[in-house]
């Protein structure tokens, strides 16, 4: 079942409330939804798809604290609830914490640690995410999995776009220096650790928040300014034209540039629409500008509203979850 993963390199992009609308259009389509909080330190998604009594009684970091010493399945069938927003389809929401969060501080210092068996075998906490993840899916039989990850260029945050077997990863952008200089230090991590060829094919960017005023001029720049990050850090140098040069091909269902019969690299050109550098538009809209609002806001949205706004990352996203799906 296709996983999808929400990330940016800072918070405050509209991350998390693109990902509700998804899981909102997704259900709308009569699709099962299995929604992970993992963004541990700044809970909140969990609000904008679940009223407050409907919060279940335990979340993502009450199991990774019990799993560390062996109960983490007496909080698993208690960690899952169906959100009011399901139509045709459902919504099911895992939360960062319970509606009882307790110590939470003190449990996010237990969190992230390895667990160590009665064998002498050693966990890490990425491999007991994922093992979570997989019992989660067992239980919900979900079409497709959002996953909120947590922001930033450190291990943890990259280690759930690169170990958590994601189909497609989408990169939250500002235009901005800070934002390309994190992916660039983000994308030449990737390198140094060897995985930046396994992941790649599985990045695309969506512009985030984009304003009112001049969209299109500030979706160019975007659109340039990550093109230059892609080409320098994750695209293959291609060799100049020659008459045998076709074009841009699908080879094995992968985008690449092919030069007669012999496949040279993968690149895109600037303006390719297909290219994971070309931004999906999420357009500024003021009743989505806010986590605390989107609750009540989604109960009574207008089907075509939600694509006037997030139109672009809804496409891409059923796109993906079909293909993963049939293949």
């Amino acid at each position: 079942m296709p996983r999808i993963v929400f990330f940016s390199i800072k918070g405050g992009v509209g991350r998390s409330t693109a990902l509700a609308a998804t899981a909102w259009s997704l259900a709308q389509a009569g699709k099962r939804v299995l929604v992970l909080d993992l963004d541990l330190e700044s809970p909140g998604l969990s609000s904008a798809l679940l009223p407050p009594e409907r919060q279940p009684m335990y979340g993502i970091t009450d199991w990774l604290v019990e799993d560390l010493v062996g109960n983490g399945d007496v909080v698993l069938d208690s960690m899952v609830a169906t959100s009011n927003l399901s139509h045709d389809g459902e919504i099911h929401v895992v939360p960062a914490h319970g509606a009882e969060h307790g110590e939470y501080i003190a449990k996010l210092g237990r969190v992230w640690m390895p667990k160590l068996h009665a064998d002498g075998r050693r966990e890490t906490w990425s491999a007991r995410l994922e093992r979570l993840l997989q019992a989660l899916e067992a239980r919900v039989r979900p079409d497709v999995v959002l996953i909120d990850s947590r922001s930033g260029i450190d291990e943890i945050a990259s280690a759930c776009i690169t170990d958590m077997g994601a189909n497609l990863i989408l990169l939250f952008a500002l235009e901005g220096e800070q934002t390309w200089n994190g992916y660039r230090m983000l994308f030449e991590q990737w390198q140094r650790a060897g995985v930046a060829e396994q992941i790649r094919e599985r990045l695309q960017v969506v512009g985030a928040v984009v304003p009112e005023l001049d969209r299109v001029e500030y979706l160019e720049g975007l659109r340039e300014h990550s093109y230059e990050v892609f080409g320098v850090t994750l695209y293959d140098d291609i060799a100049p034209a020659t008459p045998d040069t076709v074009g841009p091909k699908e080879v094995d269902g992968k985008r690449t540039w092919q030069v007669g019969s012999l496949v040279e690299g993968w690149n895109f050109d600037e303006a390719d629409e297909g290219a994971p550098h070309h931004p999906w538009a999420v357009n500024w809209h003021r009743s989505f500008a806010g986590l605390r609002s989107l609750q009540g806001r989604l109960a009574v949205i207008d089907t075509q509203e939600v694509k006037a706004i997030f139109g672009p990352l809804l496409e891409g996203v059923n796109h993906v979850a079909e293909v993963t799906r049939q293949a």
